[in-house]
């Protein structure tokens, strides 16, 4: 074989696979292959939902304790048997738990996808220790659909998470709280800024009871650059609303940084059963 026949067929050879390629990438926009729930990966028979884009099944939805009323229009806590009053009365437009009507708030209102149980904790749980980063896709989804439904959490102008501590994210290899910003921000059509920064390891606050919680976290988180924030509607992303002490603090140091007001998401919000029950 000569050559310039070599050459031809290998031009010809070239052709044809970028011709190949083109056709692919043709039918991957016109046909694509269909994808599985973002949370479980499966295909069931009550079918896909989708929310913002994202595919979630039915199956995954249905296991999900979401937060449903009465709940404190301030935290977003659900609010059952005494803490609801003798009467177990409907949810009032002034309602709200012990925590916020006793003490200080400094974010504007708090809201959750579901209480931290069931599967739903299983989701977060896979995602912040089992290294399941995929999840963040369908449980932020989860939480920009609590941002549409609900107007008190509408007008935010930019996200920011909750920090880990550099030696905490060393470990971790990932902030939980901001591959969840970026999903929320993505669907939103809002920017997110890394503005908060976590100055001390300040220990597992899963162990910690309520009081504790709230005076091992004071004091640890600080703003930096001030005018990523300052006179700006802050959208503060969590992963979990345990007591409120950790989203109560980040809130304290970006109005001290000056931004106009801090409404907080997060994806599971823990019930109190202990004010319930009316125990302190």
């Amino acid at each position: 074989m000569s050559a310039s026949y070599r050459g031809h067929a290998g031009g010809r050879g070239r052709l044809e696979d970028a011709v190949a390629r083109f056709v692919r990438d043709v039918l991957d926009v016109l046909l694509p292959e269909e994808e599985g729930c973002v949370l479980c990966g499966q295909f069931h028979a009550r079918g896909l939902e989708e929310i913002f884009c994202t595919p979630i099944c039915g199956h995954c939805l249905s296991r999900i304790p979401f937060v449903q009323p009465p709940y404190c229009l301030k935290c977003g806590r659900p609010l059952r048997g005494a803490a609801l009053g003798r009467g177990g009365e409907t949810l009032r437009s002034n309602q709200v738990c012990r925590d916020c009507a006793s003490g200080a708030r400094f974010f504007e209102v708090a809201r959750a996808v579901g209480v931290y149980d069931g599967a739903l904790k299983d989701f977060v749980h896979a995602f912040k220790f089992g290294g399941r980063r995929e999840l963040a896709e369908g449980i932020g989804v989860l939480m920009a659909r609590v941002v549409a439904r609900e107007k008190a959490m509408r007008g935010s102008e930019v996200l920011v998470p909750v920090p880990l501590h550099p030696k905490r994210l060393a470990e971790r290899g990932y902030n939980q709280a901001d591959l969840l910003a970026r999903v929320v921000g993505s669907c939103l059509g809002l920017p997110v800024r890394a503005a908060l920064v976590r100055s001390v390891l300040a220990g597992e606050q899963n162990k910690l009871g309520r009081r504790e919680r709230r005076d091992n976290i004071r004091g640890v988180f600080l703003v930096p650059h001030p005018l990523e924030v300052a006179g700006k509607r802050v959208l503060l992303i969590d992963d979990v609303i345990t007591t409120g002490a950790t989203a109560n603090e980040c809130s304290r140091a970006l109005l001290r940084a000056g931004a106009a007001e801090v409404r907080v998401l997060a994806s599971a919000v823990a019930p109190l059963e202990r004010e319930w029950l009316g125990r302190a």
